[in-house]
């Protein structure tokens, strides 16, 4: 089947990503397609590894689908190009909805979201893989008929693949990826790269979804200052003080500094604040939760905690 790029949707270090119509049959849905220089063995390896990806973690619903692969000469790029067929969700990215909502969305809304992208990263982590560049740009926003929207996960060009850490003789490129504001203490600064780098990203982006404002804050000079470093990965992430109890305690799970006791993607999503008759209204900011006994799960297996209101 003949598709062609008709328009841009966005730009990055990797390359270009570009909506396609097919014109043997222009009924089909449209798709968005992925595309780098085949010359640019950096970008290239990028796609190539995201196909990977996504080729094993098809099927998963809140996992951005791969079509198929191909190579084409991409006039955007100016030569040939290796391109992957992904599925286009026409919403944008959480980002842009974050920013269209006035940069605060309801707590309900947000449970809603986290819920998704938790379900999305349960598949990952099943399957060994560590995102390690979680945050509101890449995630997609898929509107539904009824209002509401579907995100899925994107972008797995940056992502860690089960024993990948052996094949990299650049110790230093292996271990220091992502996006500064959204990585973990130990990834930061050791290079610790597990999937507890995905929880504390989901924290952030939790906080985001909540303020429109990063959880972190940035410090001038930190990759050229040990002291600027430190004033960086020593901070504490921004928890709302509007946001309800369930919430809090939501985010301390997913902040905790030693990545050993930060709450897993499938323990996250048994948390009470995600449970849909827990659902926390934004409009009153508030729920009633009596002094007893709750059930969490920590460490694999459910026990008893106090929940302090």
């Amino acid at each position: 089947m003949q598709w062609v790029k008709v328009r841009v949707l966005g730009k990055g270090s990797y390359g270009v990503v570009t909506l396609a119509v097919n014109l043997e049959d222009p009924s089909l849905p449209y798709i968005a397609v992925k595309s780098s220089r085949l010359e640019d063995s950096h970008s290239l390896e990028s796609l190539e590894k995201e196909k990977r990806i996504l080729d094993h973690l098809y099927g998963s619903p809140h996992i951005l689908a791969f079509l198929a692969d191909t190579t084409s000469f991409d006039d955007q790029l100016g030569g040939w190009a290796y391109d992957l067929f992904l599925e286009y969700v026409p919403g944008g990215s959480l980002s842009d909805l974050i920013k269209k909502r006035g940069g605060r969305l309801p707590e309900c809304e947000v449970q809603d979201y986290t819920r998704m992208i938790l379900k999305g990263l349960c598949g990952v982590h099943e399957k060994g893989y560590v995102h390690c560049d979680l945050k509101p740009d890449n995630i997609l926003a898929l509107p539904l008929r009824d209002g509401t929207n579907y995100l899925k996960i994107a972008d797995f060009g940056l992502a860690k693949e089960p024993g990948e850490e052996k094949q990299y003789r650049d110790y230093f490129r292996f271990r220091f990826r992502g996006t500064p504001l959204y990585m973990s203490p130990e990834s930061f600064l050791f290079g610790e790269i597990e999937s507890g780098l995905d929880i504390w990203s989901l924290g952030c982006v939790v906080v985001e979804m909540f303020t429109g404002n990063h959880a972190m804050k940035w410090v001038s000079d930190v990759c050229r200052n040990l002291e600027s470093l430190c004033a960086f990965v020593m901070q504490q992430p921004y928890i709302p003080e509007y946001m309800s109890d369930l919430g809090k305690d939501f985010l301390t799970r997913c902040f905790a500094r030693n990545p050993k006791e930060r709450w897993t993607a499938e323990m996250l999503l048994n948390h009470p604040y995600l449970l849909p008759e827990m659902a926390v209204m934004s409009a009153t900011n508030s729920m009633q939760v009596g002094q007893g006994w709750c059930p969490l799960f920590e460490d694999g297996h459910q026990h008893q905690q106090q929940l302090l209101v």
